[in-house]
């Protein structure tokens, strides 16, 4: 699969070419904005990693156009970590969002999931299935509920970083929730009660945490 590389910074275009490529992703780079869309017109590509804050046009502009022209997945990189910041991209159509810093892990996944290729390590001791909605705890299947699921999955997708109970209620209820704080807090008893204790951690004063075992 291709993925179009939209970064102005040398050192973390280099890089992030280096972990897509380690993935076995081919990868064209664009320094600015304008390059990118150049590329874009030039080439078929299944995904676009783009930087909000390129010269010449941004990395939103680029998105926008080009979706106007093909369905293409498009994942933004940026600093710019306010709500409202993320909530305009969304609005503006991009398909997933990443402030910097990000963990490498965080990225791929996200970029995997995007393009509907999630690798895992089938000797880690959970394993899903997104297609079938269904999780394997130890080669056991998890009996969990739609909405368990879904928590559980959002979790994983964003292992070892710290989330507010807000954060998971709008990535998984949706921003139409009447859910309270509260609701997170029982759905995380139950999926302990399922899991184990070791993998979902509470960070004190923000949320929780998913992180898988250390073997």
């Amino acid at each position: 699969m291709k993925i179009l590389l939209g970064e102005d910074e040398d050192k973390m275009r280099e890089l992030l070419r280096k972990f897509f490529e380690k993935e076995g992703y081919q990868v064209v780079e664009a320094s600015d904005g304008e390059a990118a869309l150049e590329k874009f017109y030039a080439e078929t590509f299944d995904l676009a990693v783009l930087d909000w804050m390129m010269p010449k046009m941004s990395g939103l502009e680029v998105a926008q156009q080009m979706k106007q022209e093909r369905n293409i997945k498009v994942l933004i990189l940026t600093a710019k970590d306010l709500p409202e910041d993320e909530i305009n991209a969304l609005i503006a159509g991009v398909d997933d969002y990443l402030t910097k810093p990000f963990h490498a892990k965080v990225l791929l996944i996200r970029v995997a999931k995007l393009l509907g290729v999630i690798q895992q390590d089938i000797m880690q001791p959970l394993v899903f299935v997104p297609n079938e909605k269904r999780v394997l705890l130890n080669n056991r299947e998890l009996n969990l509920t739609k909405r368990e699921y879904d928590m559980l999955y959002y979790l994983y997708q964003n292992q070892g970083l710290a989330l507010s109970r807000e954060q998971i209620l709008l990535s998984v209820w949706g921003l139409d929730h009447e859910n309270d704080e509260r609701t997170v807090d029982s759905f995380i008893r139950i999926l302990r009660d399922k899991l184990g204790k070791d993998f979902i951690q509470t960070v004190y004063g923000i949320g929780y945490r998913f992180e898988l075992p250390k073997k």
